[in-house]
């Protein structure tokens, strides 16, 4: 009878101890499972996509139809040219190779992620994949000026992104993250006449709860990069870093600018949108 009350209580502690590890340690079971299901996603891709032509470069795997052959090359190239500042500047270099799938035209790419026509990405990262449309389909200039104004910067920040932080981060975060990057490698930034920070802004609630539902892609987006180009030039990189690394411990984004940059949320979006105001139009 003795053993029998030791080996519950055992099993007790085991279960308190267990339920303590789920609700208390920084990362979420969202967090631990997420990588698994990326690769789940990622082995599924590499296995759709299996007869097309394969093309190798040091830290990446192209692969496409024969019609976009003469296109690889400049691909590659802009892979390559965007993996040594995405890395250095996130301190993470995902393992083994990346793998990039050129799709020939829109419809195919938008077919791929059941889009409607009206989509118009030229580059997309999803379950650990860099999806990318043929620059055969948007693209006249050089490779200089594709690796400056085409996808591979962007998408490759989400993936790198993607694995420090285990999928724990909202949407406008990851695409401020991408453009700033974009910013800080190329000097590219999205500008179009509707999105302008001089007038009326989506809310940080509007960008937290609904990011992509926004009526105003472009506002939405160009905000997004407002409020992680702020933290950088204010607060500085290593802050920046540190908002990261709270994301990547499990923290929320609340708690994540709260402790980096001492601040909670309501001050940091009236700071981001007045520095904006001043300093992005």
């Amino acid at each position: 009878m003795r053993k029998m009350v030791i080996f519950e209580g055992t099993i007790a502690a085991a279960l308190i101890l267990a339920v303590l590890v789920l609700f208390l340690a920084p990362l979420t079971p969202r967090m631990l499972l997420y990588p698994l299901v990326r690769q789940a996603a990622q082995a599924k891709i590499n296995y759709e996509t299996r007869q097309m032509e394969a093309y190798e470069t040091p830290h990446f795997i192209i692969k496409y139809s024969p019609v976009d052959a003469a296109t690889v090359p400049m691909v590659a190239q802009a892979a390559e040219a965007a993996y040594a500042p995405v890395t250095g500047t996130l301190g993470y270099a995902p393992a083994g190779k990346t793998l990039v799938v050129i799709y020939r035209d829109r419809s195919e790419l938008n077919k791929n992620f059941g889009w409607s026509g009206s989509q118009s990405a030229m580059g997309v990262y999803w379950g650990g994949v860099i999806e990318v449309l043929s620059p055969n389909a948007w693209f006249r200039a050089g490779p200089d000026e594709y690796k400056r104004t085409g996808p591979m910067v962007h998408e490759y920040t989400h993936l790198v992104f993607d694995h420090v932080s285990r999928g724990n981060y909202p949407r406008w975060f990851t695409e401020g993250l991408a453009q700033y990057l974009e910013y800080r490698v190329n000097g590219y930034e999205w500008r179009t006449a509707d999105n302008s920070l001089g007038g009326r802004l989506y809310t940080q609630a509007e960008l937290d709860d609904r990011f992509d539902d926004l009526p105003s892609q472009a506002l939405a987006y160009r905000e997004s990069l407002a409020a992680v180009r702020y933290i950088a030039a204010v607060h500085g990189d290593a802050k920046l870093r540190q908002v990261i690394a709270a994301l990547a411990a499990g923290r929320t984004m609340r708690q994540a600018v709260a402790g980096p940059l001492g601040m909670d949320y309501g001050q940091y979006e009236q700071e981001w949108m007045n520095w904006a105001k001043t300093n992005m139009q």
